[in-house]
């Protein structure tokens, strides 16, 4: 498995400026050279022409080869020119226009696919400054601007990305034995981003040619005219998007172990040696629109539109040999979308989205933390949805929340990052393959809905042994509203009367009312030892 693909870029993009500056140009260049190999990177130079104040590197190719189907990547930097400010300080610009090629053959095909992107940074600068044991750069590019297509003979994927106000800082402190870590900083002041992507409509290759008459072909007298067969067209199906996002902001830090061990060919190494990195973007208000048109299997269109936009934004990465994280935020989102084969526009909104996931990724025979969070916060719908969904206005239209918030440990027993995760197990005496990540403890912290009336809230603790279907533990919680929702639906002509029995027999023996309260109930699920299980202290297993 290779290194991310956006992470690697990032990483030569901005090191482009020197990644470990020193006193002199030479030895900026030759710490630069120095890194990257570290990094799992072959470096390839054209030419070099060096003074005691500057040295010019030109035709420089860096490569990281994947392995198995991971993707062998190539970013070429027509010029890097380093030069002696005077104060201690080093400059470095890289001129020309930036390549990068990213690509694979995965296993049973015979054509690369990938992508290949040019960039360019007009006006850019890094000026490095410090020890060689600790160095900060400070980066400055006006714009920054990316135009890249897919590795793709028939289809056309083509990406426009410009980057503006573009100033980043990073500082590097390198130890006697070769280990290194570092910080970074950066914003932005905007990103303004198009995709057009087209290609052969899959409805026009599936649609079956018109067959042409013999020549000659006597005609049948009186024959009824034939339906003429639809014909296969070279018809495409067409995307646009637009993307815009204001104030971006970028932070976070990194570890790199000494040695010859990278994170690029062998992670699993790297993660246990002491590689590790979180990143944190922020972003302000985005917005985004989109057109579609695809063909269908009749010979028509289906055209599609919509429109997004949220106040701001957040994600975050993490990495090490404790787990990996990713989390995200969005807040004020609305969203919009139009399509011919849609009976009426889709329009909704939300306060907030957030969602959070962190699990184990190197393997242990001890038990690893995981976590799972999911957040939907005020929740509304368009009237017209509402329109067609209840005409009648008969169920409560407030907004809606949906709160999910669970962890636990776990036991992995094979190397997330590896390129055959996950392995053949062999069975265990049931005949079953037991999973390489097996729950050992689980705690709902809060599984919550609020929606059209009703309510759930549920808290709970279960534990598992080898068998993870016969856990042990409680879970408890209430209901409101519930039968007010199931006599609504009734009364709508949504459920008939006679198909209740079954659901309120299902909550009788789960639940039991709360006394005092309206169309409150709750209920106790006690899981034992055996696999006996018990609802509000009757055995219903």
């Amino acid at each position: 498995m290779n290194r991310p693909l956006a992470t690697s870029a990032l990483a030569l993009i901005l090191g482009a400026g020197p990644a470990l500056a020193d006193v002199t140009p030479a030895e900026v260049w030759q710490s630069l050279q120095d890194s990257y190999e570290q990094m799992g990177y072959a470096v390839e130079v054209g030419s070099e022409d060096a003074s005691d104040e500057a040295i010019t590197v030109t035709d420089v190719v860096l490569t990281i080869d994947g392995e198995a189907d991971a993707p062998d990547m190539v970013l070429t930097l027509p010029e890097i020119v380093l030069t002696a400010v005077g104060d201690g300080t080093v400059r470095s610009v890289v001129g020309g226009q930036m390549t990068l090629e990213s690509s694979a053959v995965p296993e049973g095909d015979s054509e690369a696919v990938g992508f290949s992107m040019t960039m360019d940074a007009p006006g850019n600068e890094t000026i490095s400054s410090g020890t060689p044991e600790a160095l900060t750069h400070d980066v400055a590019m006006p714009t920054l601007t990316m135009s890249g297509r897919a590795l793709d003979n028939q289809n056309e994927v083509p990406l426009n990305a410009t980057l503006t106000g573009v100033t980043g800082s990073q500082t590097v402190t390198a130890a006697a034995d070769g280990a290194s870590t570092q910080t970074f900083e950066g914003r932005a002041d905007a990103m303004e981003a198009q995709i057009t992507a087209s290609g052969p409509s899959l409805a026009a290759a599936e649609t079956p040619e018109t067959t042409p008459d013999a020549p000659d072909a006597p005609e049948a007298p009186d024959a009824p005219d034939a339906p003429e067969a639809p014909v296969a067209t070279a018809e495409t199906d067409d995307f646009q998007a637009t993307i815009s996002i204001a104030d971006l902001t970028m932070q976070g830090d990194g570890t790199s172990p000494a040695g010859e061990i990278n994170f690029g060919n062998q992670p699993t190494q790297a993660l246990q040696a002491g590689f590790g990195g979180k990143g944190s973007f922020g972003m302000g208000a985005t917005s985004g629109s989109f057109t579609a048109s695809t063909l269908t299997s009749d010979g028509s269109r289906n055209d599609s539109e919509g429109s997004f936009q949220a106040a701001g934004g957040t994600l975050a990465v993490g990495i090490s040999a404790d787990g990996l994280s990713y989390e995200g935020s969005m807040t004020d989102m609305t969203t919009n979308l139009t399509a011919t084969d849609m009976p009426f526009p889709i329009s909704y909104a939300a306060a907030e989205n957030r969602f959070r996931l962190a699990m184990p990724i190197v393997a242990s025979d001890q038990e690893q933390p995981f976590a799972l969070t999911y957040v939907l916060d005020g929740l509304t719908l368009d009237d017209a949805i509402w329109q067609a969904l209840d005409p009648e206005a008969a169920l409560p239209r407030d907004p809606a929340s949906l709160t999910i918030d669970l962890e636990g440990n776990a036991l992995l027993t094979q190397n997330f990052m590896d390129p055959d995760f996950p392995q053949q197990v062999e069975p265990g005496p049931d005949g079953a393959a037991p999973m390489p990540l097996q729950p050992r403890s689980l705690t709902i912290k809060e599984l919550a809905l609020d929606a059209v009336g009703a309510t759930v809230d549920l808290t709970g603790a279960l534990t598992f042994g080898d068998d993870p279907s016969q856990p042990v533990g409680t879970i408890e919680g209430t209901f409101g509203g519930i039968n007010g929702l199931l006599d609504t639906l009734v009364a709508m002509g949504v459920v008939p009367q006679e198909q209740l029995m079954g659901p309120r027999m299902m909550m009788a023996m789960f639940a039991r009312p709360v006394e005092g309260s309206e169309d409150q109930l709750q209920t106790e699920i006690e899981f034992r030892e055996g696999g006996a299980i018990f609802a509000n202290g009757q055995q219903i297993q």
